[in-house]
């Protein structure tokens, strides 16, 4: 049982690091400036880096907000159609980031109970030491096949296909290219993996059983 709790402890941790580093970077607006830059989106799409900020600015706002009109004077019903879904996952994800926060806590308080803080602590690093394992073990497979994952990740959360856009006709894809995702993907995983070895961290603690409550 000590063991499940300390998991669950890591497990809600990692979700955290995830939703946190995920609202982050997707509400980066100098993220946003510099793909559009390094991904030469001036080009692409013909317009200037002004306007681009300004779509980008309304993209954030959106996934702040939900609220159509905020997209309707850059892209089609299509598109935003499509980012109806997008934020749809966000929303889903700050409602979990609640529910991850509370049993991370009534999951420590149990282990606590059980062994006393340190030692709770301790478990909850030898756990991260194989849960970091683990993720980094995942993480590399999916850089190594990032289209792939990218596109099984859509097949899994999107329930229609408004998501295959034409790169040479929609402006979403034109300026949010695969390579704008993988740079999110790999911030995202930096911020999750060096969490976790935060808490591997904790493994080192000793103390006795109800040493400290």
């Amino acid at each position: 049982m000590n063991r499940l709790l300390s998991i669950i402890v890591v497990l809600c941790g990692i979700f955290l690091l995830f939703s946190f580093s995920t609202e982050s970077i997707s509400q980066s607006r100098s993220y946003y400036h510099k793909q559009m830059i390094e991904n030469g989106i001036e080009e692409i799409t013909g317009k200037d880096i002004s306007q681009l900020d300004e779509i980008s600015d309304a993209l954030r706002a959106y996934l702040r907000e939900g609220r159509g009109e905020i997209l309707s004077p850059y892209f089609s019903a299509d598109e935003i159609e499509h980012m109806v879904d997008v934020y749809a996952l966000f929303d889903l994800m700050r409602d979990v980031s609640i529910w991850a926060i509370t049993l991370l806590f009534l999951c420590f308080y149990g282990l606590s109970l059980r062994v006393g803080i340190t030692k709770g602590l301790a478990y909850i690093g030898q756990s991260a030491v194989v849960l970091t394992v683990l993720l980094v073990a995942f993480s590399a497979i999916v850089a190594l096949n990032f289209h792939t994952a990218w596109y099984t990740f859509h097949e899994i959360f999107f329930s229609n296909d408004l998501w295959l856009m034409d790169p040479k006709t929609d402006l979403m894809i034109q300026m949010l290219p695969e390579s704008f995702f993988f740079g999110m993907a790999k911030r995202i995983g930096i911020t999750v993996i060096a969490g976790l070895l935060a808490m591997c961290g904790l493994s080192f603690l000793k103390g006795e059983k109800h040493g400290v409550k």
